[in-house]
């Protein structure tokens, strides 16, 4: 059967313009939606990321610093001289707090410097830091004293060296501890031992296997990021490597503790690098026994003391506001960093980028109107330096990121020396 002509043209027919039309304004719609729920997706994304990375941040570096808290001044018994830029004045600390304004409410982030023990007990790193003397069959090999010497497992000298900036020229003259309970200082290396001066004296006697530590004072600082090109650089020798604010930890040599002052990482061969990007801000205050003349006449009884003396410990008795290079008033010479049981450490992270917004639009996000109060420094004073937060451009780049607070107290070893 044939169709007819009009049948078969009409089965011939396409699409209108119209149709046509209006079928591609349907599918640019429908890709347009879907783009935009891409970039929403993506902006998301990248926004939960940072957010936690900065939470990441924030803990790694919480972390770093107590986990070296912990440990501050342990192998400091028995020793007589500094360890590298650890002390006050030429007397040797465990603990050297830095940045406190003792005339009120400090501006910027504080350091803190520590008395460190390195050491290497586990043969798959490497050599043994320990003693070794061979003995007898059937005995055990021992140092007995005086000790002038440390003989150690082969290449364990070497591996110090490797250890340390500066590599093993830099040993001479370290502080070395044996088994945290005794200590001397290096005076020459050779690949089996350490030649002690002076000769740790009776009654000490360590046999093998006791753990040999180097004794080194580390410097935590917050670098803060260059202000405009106005204003002289912050970040000087470029130690954040153009990320900063970031976290920086090094062995600041002795040689570049100022008197009256705790070391500095700002300095040229201060030996310190970049550990965290986006740390902004470190505040320390400080709980300690025996610091009060008031409270059981000075002497420590293992409590912190009443500062405020209102028979409760509390916030009011840590310590942020104090010279610890000085012995002013009310607390004269009994407050000193030996004293120190408590350290209240107070971590800023914040995004090391600033959102732009959750729509499709470049706008840039603002988090909040009121900046914090952490321990005693008020960002709205000034975040770096006194004034960085005054004007209005100061407070929108300010509000621009998200930021993370993290504190945690943390007891202290703090060995009486």
């Amino acid at each position: 059967m044939r169709l007819s002509p009009k049948l078969y043209g009409r089965n011939q027919q396409g699409f209108t313009l119209v149709e046509i039309m209006v079928a591609t304004m349907m599918t640019a719609a429908i890709v347009a939606a879907g783009f935009g729920a891409l970039v929403v997706s993506q902006k998301t994304t990248r926004i939960t990321g940072q957010i936690g990375s900065t939470q990441a941040t924030a803990r790694n570096a919480m972390d770093m610093i107590t986990a070296d808290l912990k440990l501050a001044g342990f192998g400091m018994r028995g020793l007589t001289t500094t360890v590298g830029g650890c002390h006050i004045n030429g007397t040797p600390y465990a603990l050297v707090p830095g940045d406190n304004n003792p005339l009120g409410a400090d501006t910027g982030p504080d350091t803190i410097s520590m008395v460190v023990p390195m050491t290497n007990s586990i043969t798959a790193v490497g050599p043994l830091w320990q003693v070794f003397v061979p003995g007898a069959p059937g005995t055990i090999g021992g140092l007995q004293t005086p000790i002038s010497s440390i003989p150690m497992p082969a290449n364990a000298t070497t591996a110090m060296g490797n250890a340390i900036p500066g590599g093993g020229a830099a040993l001479l003259g370290m502080p070395v501890s044996i088994g945290g309970m005794a200590g001397s200082t290096i005076q020459a290396v050779s690949p089996g031992a350490l030649t002690l001066n002076p000769a740790i004296p009776t009654p000490a006697a360590f046999g093998s296997g006791t753990q040999v530590y180097l004794l080194q004072c580390i410097t935590y600082q917050v670098i803060p990021p260059s202000p405009p090109p106005a204003l002289p650089g912050s970040d000087p020798l470029n130690l954040c490597q153009g990320n900063a604010p970031c976290l920086v930890r090094g062995a600041v040599p002795a040689v570049l503790v100022g008197p009256g002052g705790p070391p500095n990482c700002n300095q040229v061969n201060s030996g310190c690098i970049p550990i965290m990007d986006g740390v902004e801000d470190l505040q320390l205050a400080y709980a300690c026994d025996g610091c009060d003349p008031r409270v059981n006449s000075g002497t420590p009884d293992l409590q912190p003391d009443d500062l405020n003396l209102s028979n409760n410990f509390d916030q009011a008795d840590f310590i942020t506001d104090r010279n610890w290079f000085g012995t002013a008033g009310p607390y004269g010479s009994f407050m000193t960093p030996r004293t120190i049981r408590l350290v209240q450490v107070n971590i800023v992270a914040r995004q090391t980028k600033a959102d732009q917004g959750m729509g499709e639009m470049q706008s840039t996000a603002v988090h909040g109107g009121r900046f914090p109060v952490i321990s005693d420094h008020s960002h709205a004073t000034g975040l770096f330096a006194l004034g960085d937060t005054a004007s209005a451009a100061q407070q929108s780049a300010y509000f621009q990121f998200r930021r993370r607070v993290l504190t945690r107290t943390v007891e202290l070893r703090n060995q009486r020396l």
